[in-house]
């Protein structure tokens, strides 16, 4: 399948709200989903794995949201979160707040954020994150929006089984009372 931004934001919107995060957070990480797949970063899988094995104090969506309501002055470092990789578009969103460059660091990894762009120093999905905001200027690839790609499926059909929980269960009296064909199927 090869869904659009559209489609992914709302899939992973609806998955986080079945895997049990509230709708404001769940919005974010539709939208963090989304704008990671858009620049060639496998979002889905992270998104994916992050709800299968959530924890709050580790989770990048919590985290990620609570350091762009109060923007830091220090570095801070993390020693576990899970799926850090999506991280990243907070660090995108934290650079546009503070209008500074924001370093992320994850394992080997490094990203910068400015207001303007994403870039990519050396890539890594995991290990220990440190956020800081950088005083030069950012160092690597820039990250570009990327054509249209195919979702890994065995993770689309991991966020469509969470996305199923939100979902009202079909009961005959619904049916009845005119969800569906109910009893008549004229179609």
């Amino acid at each position: 399948m090869i869904p659009s931004l559209s489609e992914i934001t709302a899939t992973g919107r609806k998955a986080a709200k079945g895997a049990g995060y509230s709708w404001g957070l769940a919005d974010e990480a539709g939208r963090a989903t989304a704008w990671l797949w858009d620049h060639g970063i496998d979002s889905i899988s992270a998104l994916a794995d992050l709800l299968d094995h959530g924890d709050p104090d580790t989770c990048p969506i919590y985290i990620g949201t609570r350091l762009c309501d109060a923007p830091f002055n220090r570095a801070i470092t993390f020693e576990t979160v899970q799926s850090p990789i999506l991280l990243l578009s907070f660090a995108a969103e934290l650079g546009k707040i503070t209008q500074n460059t924001i370093q992320l660091t994850i394992g080997t990894g490094t990203y910068f954020a400015t207001a303007e762009a994403m870039y990519c120093d050396t890539p890594c999905m995991d290990g220990p994150v440190a956020m800081l905001r950088h005083k030069d200027a950012p160092m690597g690839d820039r990250l570009t929006p990327v054509d249209r790609r195919a979702a890994p499926a065995e993770a689309w059909a991991r966020l469509g089984t969470w996305e199923h929980k939100t979902y009202a269960p079909a009961t005959e009296a619904s049916r009845l009372a005119g969800a569906g064909a109910g009893l008549s199927d004229n179609d």
